[in-house]
Parts: structure tokens; C-alpha cells; sequence
């Protein structure tokens, strides 16, 4: 099961596919609960299987117990990671795993009143080894049956079953994951920075005492518009948002401050002593910015290849 749930655990944490998930926290706490009890329960079906068993009766019970009730778990976690995922519940209509959960709820579910006194019953004591274990039935008009339970049996079957449900579930994943990509792999988010060098370039030049700054004003609302507010409409095209990537929010937040002190530092409609700002400072500032949009278009370029890949 380790296999597939980590293929899952691959899909639903790529950016795009987490931040679409998280919108709905419910079913996100739903999807990792899910996983964890896949991987868990598995473990405790394995045990059951590696482990000496228990020579006394009490210990011969609890194994039982315990190992049904693992199987049944695992078989609600996949179910349940299903329905977090939003995939029909057709997945996990299988005839042998209802068997399987028909089995643990006879014996060990609800062994003493089933389906409102259409059944009862219980497990034989002197029957119970660790290949498995008889089960003594009476219906609701006293016929008594008899139900030889294999313990591996159940195992590879619901193994099966439940190995094919979550390759579907990847293949979906893979699917969705590579649709998304041959969508927009054309289209380069790396073009944005083309002009970077010359905008920059023109806000240094427009620092000096003997530039007109109105130019100065215009490159930094260049910088925002045709760089900053283009990057981040190609992130929404694409189902994302500037804080799905916690590198890309720490951007745009710290460029926040020196472009609206440059901004204000070019306008000379302001009087003086509004403007903070010195031009060694706006230096600093511009120099800042520069650095930070050249980490964005790295940032960028390696979006690109991955769509491209």
C-alpha cells in the first residue's frame, strides 16, 4: 500500500494541486486522515501475517479482532480518500470487499444482533488458528450454518482490490496533472522579464537630480503592471495565486515597500519633507527590486520548464 499512497502523497502536495484541495479543509484533513490510516492499518495486517500468534485465547481473539478491524478501516480509508478527492464512489464498488466487511461485521462488528435480528452469531473457540477460524451462524428462524473463514484469503483479495482502486486513483492524478500542463506548457511566463534590464535601468537613470522623475514614476508603474500584475495573472490562468508559492508571497510582499517609497520619492508633486526617501537610498531601493524581479524570473523559468516537461 506504501507505494500507492506515496504516488498520491506526490500528486496532491505539487503547488496547483494542494492549493486547489486546501480551499475545502474538510476534505483535505479527509484526504491526509485517509492516507495515514491506508499506510497504518496496513502495517497491522502485516504484523498479523509476520507474527507469531498468540497461544492463549485471549490473545487468539484480539489478533482476530484487531486484524478485521484493520481491514476494514483500510477498506474506509480508501473510500474515504476517494470521496476527498471528489472521484465517483464507483471505485470502490467491489463484490469481494463487501464481502470482506460482511465477514468482520458478522464476527467481530456486530456478531450478536445483525441486520435487526435477521442473524447471529459468533466465533469458535476451538476453531481459531492463525490461517483463520470458523464461524457459527443462526438466523432469525434458529437454522444453525457453519463458515470456514481463510485468513490469507481475505488479505490477498482485499489487497487486490484495494492495489486497483488507488492505481485508478493515480492514473486520474497523472492524468489531471498532465492535461494541466499540456494546457499552458506554450505559453512562458519567463516573456514577462524580457524588458526587466531596461526598466530597471531607466529607474537608476531617473534617480539622478538631473533627470525629469515623472520618467521615474512611469518605469515603477511599469514594473508593477507589465511585470507584477501580468505574473500574477498567468498564475491565476493557471488555478494558482501569488501565496500558493510561500517564495513568490515573500516576493511580492518585500517589494511592496521600496516600490511605493520610489513611487513617492519620483513624485514631484510632493513637497519635500513628505518624501523619506534620499536618492542614495532610492538606490538601494531600485537596486533591491532589480534583485528581487531577477529571483521572480528564475522563479518563473523553472515553472516554465516544469510545464514543459
Amino acid at each position: 500500500m506504501y507505494e500507492y499512497t506515496e504516488k498520491i502523497r506526490y500528486f496532491i502536495n505539487k503547488p496547483r494541486k494542494q492549493h486547489i484541495l486546501l480551499k475545502d479543509v474538510k476534505y483535505w484533513n479527509q484526504l491526509c486522515s485517509s492516507l495515514d490510516v491506508i499506510e497504518d492499518s496496513d502495517l497491522a495486517i502485516k504484523a498479523y501475517l509476520d507474527r507469531d500468534f498468540s497461544q492463549d485465547d485471549g490473545g487468539k481473539y484480539l489478533r482476530i479482532y484487531g486484524l478485521l478491524q484493520a481491514m476494514f478501516l483500510q477498506q474506509d480509508a480508501v473510500e474515504h480518500l476517494c470521496e476527498s478527492l471528489g472521484f465517483s464512489s464507483d471505485l470502490t464498488m467491489y463484490p469481494k470487499l463487501k464481502e470482506i466487511r460482511d465477514i468482520r461485521n458478522d464476527s467481530v462488528g456486530h456478531p450478536t444482533k445483525r441486520n435487526k435480528h435477521k442473524a447471529y452469531h459468533f466465533i469458535s473457540r476451538i476453531t481459531i488458528q492463525k490461517s483463520g477460524f470458523q464461524l457459527v451462524s443462526y438466523d432469525k428462524d434458529g437454522k444453525l450454518s457453519f463458515k470456514d473463514i481463510i485468513v490469507q484469503d481475505l488479505v490477498n483479495e482485499q489487497k487486490e482490490c484495494l492495489s486497483e482502486i488507488l492505481e485508478k486513483v493515480i492514473n486520474i492524478l497523472e492524468k489531471e496533472e498532465k492535461e494541466h500542463k499540456e494546457k499552458f506548457k506554450m505559453e512562458k511566463i519567463e516573456t514577462i522579464f524580457k524588458h526587466l534590464p531596461f526598466y530597471i535601468s531607466n529607474v537608476f537613470e531617473h534617480i539622478g537630480e538631473s533627470k525629469p522623475k515623472q520618467l521615474g514614476v512611469m518605469h515603477i508603474k511599469i514594473i508593477k503592471e507589465k511585470i507584477l500584475d501580468k505574473f500574477r495573472n498567468s498564475l491565476n490562468d493557471r488555478g494558482l495565486e501569488i501565496d500558493t508559492y510561500d517564495s513568490i508571497k515573500d516576493i511580492y510582499e518585500l517589494l511592496e515597500y521600496p516600490l511605493s517609497e520610489l513611487e513617492l520619492f519620483f513624485d514631484e508633486s510632493k513637497i519635500e519633507k513628505e518624501k523619506i526617501i534620499n536618492h542614495k537610498t532610492a538606490y538601494i531601493f531600485a537596486f533591491f527590486i532589480g534583485k528581487k524581479l531577477k529571483k521572480l524570473e528564475e522563479i518563473a523559468k523553472e515553472m516554465d520548464d516544469d510545464y514543459s516537461n
